[in-house]
C-alpha cells in the first residue's frame, strides 16, 4: 500500500501533538488521512481560531479581496504547482478526467476575483466598510456596523471539485475564522487552496483549520459544532439533517442540500439560436463538473413544434459526443458503473416504449441523452445523463415542473420577447433561484444568491446606533467612519 498523504491544513499557531489521525472515506482506503483534535481538544482549537479572528478583524476587506485575488490568478494557470498536485489527487478521488477537473477549477476558482468579490460586498453590504466599522446609514438616520462570525464551520460535500474554496471565500471575506471538514469522496483539495493562499497572505490561511472526521462520527461533529457560531452545510438531505440536529438556537445555519436544476427550450428560442448552437450550450451545462454539481442541468423540457423533442435529442447527443472527445467523463467506480448501466437500461426501456421516446448512448460511459414521457423518468446523480421532455407550452411546462418545485435551483430558459418574461416570473414564484440562459447554467458567479439566499450577509450581524445625537448624520458633512 502506497504512503497516505495528509489531507488536513494546520495554521502556525496549532499543535500538532493534540490532533490525532483520522483515515479518509470509505471509498478511498488507506490513501489519505486526516487530523482532528483528540477528545477534550476541540473547545482548545476553537480558542485558536476565535483568536485567528481577531486577526482578521485588523485586516481591510481590500486586503482580503486582494489576497483572494492574487491567489485564484495563480489558479488559474494550469501549470501552477498547486494546482498540478491537486488536479492528480482529484482525478485519483473521483476518477474524474484530467480535462473534467481542469475545467470544473477554472469555473469555480474564476470566480473569485477581484471584481467579482468587490461586487457580491456591495450588492449585499451597500458598502462593504461596514466591516471595519460604523458608517453612516441614512435610512437609519444614524450608523451601522457588520460583525462576521468569530468561526463559520463548513461541512463540505466531495462531488464538485474545487467548491471548499466558496466556504472558505465566504467566510474570510466577512472575517471569520473557518474550520472545514472535507468530504471523504474528495478530500484534497482544499489543503493544496490554503498552501497557495499561505504564500500570499499567511494572516489568512493561519485562520482556517481544515480537518476531517467520517460522517457517522457524531461525537465529533458536536465537538466541532460548538465552537462555531455559524455552521455552513452541503450535502445529501442525510447528510444536512445530521448537521442541522447539532445546531443550536445561537447559531447562524445555511444548509446547501439536494437540488435540481432544469432548462426549458421554446420553438421561438431554438429558431432564433439555431438547434446545433443550443445543442452545443447543453452539452456545456451538463457536462460540467460531470453533471455532480446542483447547477447542472438534468433534463429539458422542450416546447412540441418544427424542431421536435425528438430532434433536439439527437442534435445534443451529437453535441455531447464532440464535447466528450475533448474532455471525457474519466472513470466510475464499479458501484457507480453499474448503477450508469442500470438507468441507461430503464431508460432505453421507457423510450421504446413511449410514442415520443428516444435513446441515444456513447460506446461507453460519457454520455447518455434520452427522450422520456416526465422528470420523474429521467431523475438520478450525474455522469453526464440528460433528458429531453416534451411539453406542450408554457402551462405544460409549469405543470411538469410542480413536482420539483421544493428542490428547483437553476433554470436555463431558452425563451425569447415575452414568453421569456411571461415563463422567468412564473418560475421564480414557483422555486427557481436562479434563471440564466442555456450554455451559462454551470458557471454561476458568486454575486448569485446562493440556493436563493445572500452568500455573504446572511453570516452577518449587525448593530444599529440610532436616535443618539453623537451619531447624527449630518445633510452637508461628508460620510465619516466610527472606529
Amino acid at each position: 500500500m502506497s504512503e497516505q498523504r495528509c489531507v488536513a491544513w494546520l495554521p502556525r499557531w496549532l499543535d500538532a501533538g493534540a490532533l490525532e489521525r483520522a483515515t479518509v472515506g470509505d471509498d478511498l482506503p488507506g490513501r489519505y488521512y486526516g487530523l482532528r483534535p483528540k477528545a477534550g481538544e476541540w473547545r482548545s482549537l476553537g480558542d485558536g481560531l476565535r483568536a485567528a479572528h481577531e486577526s482578521l478583524r485588523a485586516l481591510p476587506v481590500a486586503r482580503i479581496v486582494d489576497a483572494l485575488d492574487e491567489t485564484c490568478s495563480r489558479w488559474a494557470d494550469r501549470a501552477f504547482g498547486h494546482r498540478v498536485r491537486a488536479r492528480e489527487d482529484i482525478v485519483a478521488a473521483t476518477g474524474f478526467s484530467p480535462e473534467a477537473v481542469d475545467r470544473s477549477l477554472d469555473v469555480e476558482l474564476g470566480n473569485y476575483r477581484a471584481e467579482t468579490l468587490h461586487s457580491v460586498l456591495r450588492r449585499e453590504l451597500g458598502d462593504p466598510g461596514v466591516l471595519e466599522g460604523f458608517r453612516e446609514d441614512p435610512e437609519l438616520g444614524g450608523h451601522t456596523l457588520a460583525l462576521g462570525p468569530r468561526v463559520t464551520m463548513a461541512v463540505c460535500s466531495g462531488n464538485v471539485p474545487g467548491l471548499p474554496a466558496l466556504s472558505i471565500v465566504r467566510a474570510l471575506l466577512v472575517k471569520s475564522a473557518v474550520l472545514l471538514k472535507v468530504a471523504g469522496g474528495e478530500p484534497s483539495f482544499a489543503v493544496h487552496f490554503l498552501r497557495s493562499l499561505a504564500e500570499v497572505n499567511p494572516v489568512l490561511a493561519d485562520a482556517v483549520v481544515v480537518t476531517y472526521w467520517p460522517s457517522d462520527d457524531r461525537t465529533a461533529l458536536r465537538d466541532a459544532t460548538e465552537q462555531a457560531d455559524a455552521v455552513i452545510a452541503y450535502g445529501s438531505d442525510e447528510a444536512c439533517a445530521a448537521v442541522r440536529a447539532q445546531v443550536q438556537p445561537h447559531q447562524r445555519y445555511i444548509e446547501h442540500g439536494h437540488k435540481v436544476s432544469v432548462g426549458v427550450l421554446t420553438q421561438a428560442y431554438l429558431t432564433t439560436v439555431g438547434l446545433r448552437e443550443v445543442a452545443r450550450r447543453i452539452a456545456d451545462d451538463a457536462s460540467a463538473f460531470n453533471q455532480h454539481a446542483c447547477i447542472a442541468p438534468q433534463a429539458y423540457l422542450v416546447e412540441r413544434g418544427d424542431s421536435s423533442p425528438r430532434d433536439v435529442a439527437g442534435a445534443i447527443a451529437d453535441a455531447m459526443a464532440e464535447y466528450a472527445a475533448d474532455c471525457p467523463l474519466g472513470s466510475l467506480r464499479p458501484a457507480d458503473a453499474a448503477a450508469l448501466q442500470m438507468r441507461r437500461a430503464s431508460m432505453a426501456w421507457t423510450a421504446a416504449n413511449t410514442p415520443e421516446g428516444g435513446f441515444w448512448r456513447a460506446p461507453g460511459l460519457d454520455w447518455t441523452v434520452t427522450v422520456a414521457p416526465d422528470l420523474l423518468s429521467v431523475q438520478g446523480s450525474g455522469n453526464r445523463v440528460v433528458g429531453v421532455v416534451p411539453v406542450g407550452g408554457t402551462e405544460d411546462t409549469l405543470r411538469a415542473l410542480r413536482p420539483i418545485a421544493s428542490r428547483l435551483q437553476n433554470v436555463g430558459l431558452g425563451a425569447t420577447g415575452d414568453a421569456f418574461r411571461t415563463l422567468a416570473s412564473a418560475l421564480g414564484r414557483l422555486g427557481a433561484c436562479r434563471i440564466s440562459e442555456p450554455g451559462r447554467m454551470a458557471s454561476p458567479s458568486v454575486v448569485w444568491r446562493h440556493d436563493g439566499m445572500p452568500c455573504l450577509s446572511l453570516l452577518l450581524r449587525w448593530c444599529d446606533i440610532e436616535m443618539h445625537q453623537e451619531a447624527r448624520i449630518s445633510a452637508t458633512a461628508p460620510q465619516q467612519r466610527m472606529l
